[in-house]
């Protein structure tokens, strides 16, 4: 994602410096000589020193190398922002669950609701789909990404969650993967969301659940996804099937409207929002530059990815380049 090409500030996550730096160090040598904002999204929980003083290593060897960038780090808790800080790294607490569209996850008051949970996530073993064991009426959503599917483990969560039903089944013949207003569509036949995993990071699902109305029941976990929670709404239990099954039959029946559960998390994604506000136009008036980054929001939504190309981040600058302002034409 590119906020702006002129000052040029992009936006990318973590595990692109980590994974695919080759998409990134072309376009990053072409403006080696030139000032660039990198906004980098912690993908994952990085509460712990050793993750902490990777990302500091490669902070000083990429200004080493790209002495006119400048790295900041948007952390999805306070306790990541406070440890990357005393680590003598620049962050700013904006959660990447503040990216997930409400245009695109809301209540669907016709919708009927035919399952009390439902847990939309990949099939991997830190998601713990052998929690949801003990509820009766299940449905799962899931995405079958090319190197992170493996069919041995998936037919093992068949068999210990045989009464569940699937949207997407990634071991049927012509699989796949559901669009966003899909997975909203099916969201809302649920009564309740869960987030089983003990750690990852800010987990988008947990926010798709809130826009479109749903009640949590999650485990405890590191990585953010409870900034957005609320007693009142979501429900944090032990990580054992009797108390995801208990927390269940709890919030199935939860009196929080959906609208009300949407209207709340709203708010708090208002927060988030403000304080990237605040660093973008920060960054702009550094440069001497005007720009209305609140219009550009609805740009921004979030569209999870696993593959980024040099060629998808020039074209993102080339598309700025059309909304930049300059300082002589003033705000439009």
């Amino acid at each position: 994602m590119v906020f702006s090409s002129d000052p040029l500030i992009i936006y990318v996550k973590d595990w692109v410096i980590r994974d695919q730096p080759l998409a990134l160090i072309p376009v990053l040598k072409q403006f080696k000589h030139k000032t660039v904002h990198l906004l980098i999204s912690l993908s994952w929980s990085h509460e712990t020193h050793p993750r902490i003083k990777a990302l500091a290593l490669w902070h000083k060897r990429h200004l080493r190398r790209h002495p006119l960038h400048r790295a900041i780090f948007l952390t999805n808790t306070e306790n990541e922002s406070r440890m990357l800080t005393a680590a003598g790294l620049q962050t700013v607490f904006v959660s990447s669950n503040s990216f997930v569209s409400p245009e695109i996850f809301k209540p669907l008051p016709e919708s009927r609701k035919r399952f009390d949970a439902v847990y939309d996530s990949r099939i991997n073993d830190f998601k713990r789909h052998n929690l949801a064991a003990r509820i009766r009426s299940l449905a799962l959503i899931t995405a079958r990404y090319s190197g992170l599917h493996e069919e041995i483990y998936t037919c093992s969560i068949m068999d210990i969650l045989p009464q569940a039903y699937w949207f997407n089944n990634p071991l049927q013949a012509g699989y796949r993967p559901m669009s966003l207003p899909e997975i909203n569509a099916a969201l809302n036949q649920c009564r309740v969301g869960l987030c089983l995993s003990a750690e990852e990071g800010a987990m988008y699902a947990s926010m798709q659940y809130l826009l479109a109305g749903l009640p949590v029941v999650s485990t405890q976990s590191l990585g953010g996804r409870d900034e957005f929670f609320h007693p009142d709404f979501a429900l944090i239990v032990a990580d054992n099937t009797e108390a995801i099954a208990a927390g269940v039959a709890q919030m199935r029946d939860c009196p929080i409207t959906s609208l009300e559960i949407r209207r709340r998390t709203l708010d708090k994604i208002e927060q988030h929002k403000t304080r990237l506000y605040e660093l973008l136009d920060s960054i702009c008036a550094n440069e001497d530059w005007q720009s209305d980054m609140r219009r550009r929001w609805n740009s921004w939504a979030n569209r999870p990815l696993l593959d980024v190309t040099p060629a998808d981040i020039r074209k993102r600058i080339h598309e700025a380049s059309f909304r930049s302002v300059s300082p002589r034409d003033g705000l439009a």
